[in-house]
């Protein structure tokens, strides 16, 4: 019986909200990932693409992925994975990196590496360029990109991907778990997305999660992971009633604004006294609905709280407030703020897309 663990989409590195507890987070996740392995005692954990947040984890992200890979290593479980759309660089990847130390396998298209017997095949991520898939004689395909069954404009059309030859077809970049199972010439063919290990952006609501497959069987099983609590507020609901009977300490707060009845400012402003790690407000009311604010008026003395509390009265949407919060924060290195920023940007783009 060969049995595997899917997962993908960890983004180990991202500080999420500008907060260094997020990135502690994402890799604690990967971790709790390396553990749930090693109790399943599975053969080999197969990872999707997007370890990394971005091409230049730091020194605190490698050393915590090495630490899983190397605990992987030590209770004879191989790592098997392909490179994703945020980590990938110009040539030498990170993946092959961790191959050359003997912690991981950089899956390839042209040549599958053999697991007990079954055969894996991996495709990097290849964007909007034309996608080659490989001709899989049965086995594994674990590729890193977007289907049209989850999103319209998906780069890899599904009925194309049941062409492959593979029977399973683990697949990575979209952030919900998924899975379909079709027929094709007498066989069945399962297709499924693990999720990512965190909430990466605001809308992902459901609990995270990883995929235990028996590759003789077929059979999936799904195992949660404990993550950091989200509290999240309903566009109907009184967001200061909620915030107020709700246990929001250490969670991140997701409020839904439909109503000019409350300020951001004070739900912010709430959430935080009763000891919430983030508070993110969802403004969906019309311009003309946006609070007017007054201007700032600047006190000489802690120019830090002075900004805050200026900034608070101010209407900024929540990818603003993470810019300030980047740039004012004195971990972050000045070579860093740029990459950060870009970064930041895009993920916003890609939740409004």
């Amino acid at each position: 019986m060969v049995r595997v663990l899917h997962t993908g989409d960890t983004h180990i590195g991202f500080r999420q909200y500008g907060l260094e507890e997020r990135r502690k987070d994402f890799a604690d996740a990967f971790l709790q990932v390396v553990q749930l392995a090693v109790d399943e005692k599975v053969s080999a954990v197969i990872h999707a693409g997007d370890l990394f947040e971005d091409r230049s984890p730091s020194t605190e992200d490698l050393l915590a992925t090495m630490h899983g890979l190397m605990a992987l290593k030590d209770a004879g479980i191989s790592f098997l994975g392909v490179v994703g759309n945020h980590e990938q660089k110009r040539g030498v990847q990170w993946l092959d990196f961790f191959e050359e130390l003997g912690l991981a396998v950089h899956l390839r298209a042209e040549q599958p590496f053999e697991l007990e017997g079954v055969p894996i095949y991996g495709l990097d991520f290849s964007g909007r360029r034309e996608i080659k898939l490989p001709r899989c004689q049965g086995g594994v395909l674990v590729c890193h990109q977007l289907l049209d069954r989850v999103e319209f404009d998906g780069e890899l059309r599904f009925e194309e991907l049941l062409q492959c030859g593979a029977r399973y077809i683990l697949m990575g970049d979209y952030h919900e778990y998924r899975e379909w199972r079709e027929r094709q010439n007498n066989q069945e063919i399962l297709v499924t997305y693990c999720g990512s290990t965190e909430r990466w952006a605001l809308d992902e609501q459901a609990e995270r999660g990883v995929n235990i497959i028996d590759l003789s069987s077929g059979r999936l099983d799904r195992r949660r992971l404990k993550t950091r609590p989200f509290l999240y507020i309903r566009a109907d609901e009184d967001p200061i009633q909620r915030l107020e009977n709700s246990p929001v300490k250490d969670t991140v707060v997701v409020v839904y604004l439909s109503s000019s009845r409350w300020n951001i400012a004070e739900i912010e402003k709430l959430g935080y006294e009763r000891g919430a790690l983030a508070v993110r407000v969802r403004d969906l009311r019309a311009p003309q609905e946006s609070e007017v604010e007054t201007s700032i008026e600047l006190e000489f003395g802690d120019v830090d709280r002075t900004l805050e509390e200026a900034l608070a009265r101010k209407n900024l949407s929540s990818v603003a407030r993470e810019i300030d919060q980047i740039i004012r924060d004195l971990s972050v290195a000045d070579s860093h703020i740029d990459p950060e920023v870009t970064a930041l940007l895009e993920r916003a783009w890609r939740e409004r897309s």
